[in-house]
């Protein structure tokens, strides 16, 4: 009691659980300075070294060779977000088939540093767009650079951003946008009206019903006898059932049981007997140009590898086809779509049934899309064409991962340790190697997606520039916020 009362009256703050997140975040801020620091010399070394390889070389480019093609027009365009990996790598897809790139970080910090991927030797000229004036600045950079084709790729505009300035852009200059329209990005954030887009479309929808009584529990079992249903209280998270059961009067049974009535109703979702799918696509103009087909989460099994695993994403891809041509030519932007697959049996065979459950539109698509397969330059330039090409006539890039992207958010680690340290202090140990090993591997040059031989400078730049300089603005802000520096 007497420290504490010397401390007020020094003007100190007490030390509490929001002092020990504080002093927490302030920890892992100055570990991944000092790891910065501490291989700055290693990575100078592979930067001189891969440099002057670079130099060394001889051999006539890609984009020489495109360039040397009298028929070929090169393009401009403008990609937003090229501080990503995927930007970056987007940006160097464009440049090596002879297109003249312009990129642009939108800056929500001020931070007087620019991205590593603004260091990049593809790009002719680089911008920072407030996001206080994020579409009069895009304006401003379509009109002086000529742009051609506008592809957002920054996770810091959301969808609606992007809906609203592809409507300006496209109704003030010959740009085109690659991301879709204020009326669908409006429909596609929406559970709801995505449903009911997808069902007036006579397109496989996952079934979900809201039931007030058993009859209709009944009903809904008895016309779909093959599909799988889980039942649960609407507005609560207590445990679902799985209807139906092995037998008709278990099913009777436990419905019987359940207190359902106009003023408790619940909800009758169908459920998948072979899992949750997720499909990342390009739609350009109504058509699929490139798509990836990959777990909706973890799995031990590799997808993939298998015969029959080609023949789900064979049929996936023919299902998206269908959504991209439901759409017409106004459908254009990435979009992830989140499937359930099923098992419909027939007298003599078994075959998977796909539903459609949900979307999530945007740029954050890109960074799993384009993970295993080569950017779709042809895809992006078939915005600019206005007549009509039928399906068929522009294959799309198919690829099948066996597992999601691991990621580990510094932000939830910090918030873990102090929980892990009151439990036993041993524990600790894994979890901070797991986190030095994910820390450290954007300093591995052969596995940091920033790194090309051809163009080294942005991933060095980002390891040991702009990302210890936007650690200590942070620790500076949040200093300041939690008042620890006086």
């Amino acid at each position: 009691m007497a420290v504490r009362a010397v401390g007020q009256r020094l003007g100190m703050r007490s030390i509490g659980p929001i002092s020990t997140q504080a002093l927490t975040r302030v920890a892992w801020h100055l570990c991944r300075i000092f790891v910065s620091l501490s291989l700055l010399w290693v990575d100078n070394t592979i930067l001189l070294i891969v440099g002057c390889l670079a130099r060394l070389r001889r051999i006539v480019s890609r984009r020489q060779a495109t360039l040397r093609n009298v028929r070929f027009y090169p393009k401009s365009v403008l990609v937003t977000g090229i501080g990503t990996p995927s930007g970056l790598a987007l940006a160097r897809a464009w440049e090596a088939e002879g297109h003249r790139v312009v990129g642009a970080d939108v800056a929500d910090l001020d931070l007087p540093v620019r991205s590593g991927g603004s260091m990049s030797k593809t790009l002719v000229a680089f911008y920072r767009v407030p996001k206080d004036h994020y579409i009069s600045r895009l304006l401003d950079i379509i009109h002086r650079e000529k742009v051609d084709v506008w592809i957002p790729c920054s996770p810091k505009a959301n969808v609606i951003e992007d809906a609203t300035a592809r409507q300006v852009i496209e109704s003030r200059t010959n740009c085109k946008c690659i991301t879709f329209d204020v009326e669908l990005t409006a429909c596609f954030v929406q559970p709801e009206s995505f449903r009911r887009w997808v069902a007036e479309r006579d397109l496989p929808v996952v079934e979900r019903h809201q039931v007030q009584s058993r009859d209709s529990v009944h009903k809904i079992l008895h016309r779909s006898p093959t599909k799988s249903y889980q039942m649960r209280r609407l507005g609560f998270d207590e445990s679902a059932v799985i209807l139906p059961k092995r037998t008709l009067s278990k099913t009777y049974t436990r419905v019987s049981e359940i207190q359902i009535s106009k003023d408790r109703p619940w909800v009758l979702q169908q459920q998948p007997r072979l899992g949750e799918f997720i499909a990342d696509l390009l739609v350009v103009r109504g058509h699929v140009h490139a798509i990836g087909i990959r777990p909706a989460g973890a799995r031990s099994s590799q997808f993939g590898s298998s015969l029959l695993d080609e023949a789900l994403a064979m049929a996936i891809h023919r299902l998206m086809q269908r959504f991209a041509m439901a759409g017409g030519v106004r459908m254009t932007g990435h979009l992830s779509v989140r499937l359930m697959v099923d098992q419909e049996f027939d007298a003599h065979s078994v075959r998977h049934a796909i539903h459609i459950a949900g979307c999530t539109p945007g740029a954050e698509v890109i960074e799993y899309l384009f993970d295993n397969t080569p950017h779709s330059v042809a895809g992006y330039l078939a915005v600019l064409s206005s007549d009509p090409v039928e399906t068929a006539a522009w294959p799309a890039n198919v690829t099948r991962s066996s597992t999601s992207r691991p990621t580990l958010a510094w932000a939830e680690q910090a918030r873990a340790f102090p929980l892990l340290s009151s439990i036993a202090p041993w524990i600790l140990l894994p979890q901070a190697i797991r986190v030095l090993r994910v820390e450290i591997t954007p300093f591995l040059f052969w596995k940091d997606p920033r790194f090309s031989p051809a163009d080294p400078l942005p991933w060095w730049w980002h390891v040991h520039v702009y990302q210890p300089l936007r650690e200590v603005w942070l620790l500076m802000k949040q200093n300041r916020e939690s008042g620890l520096v006086g």
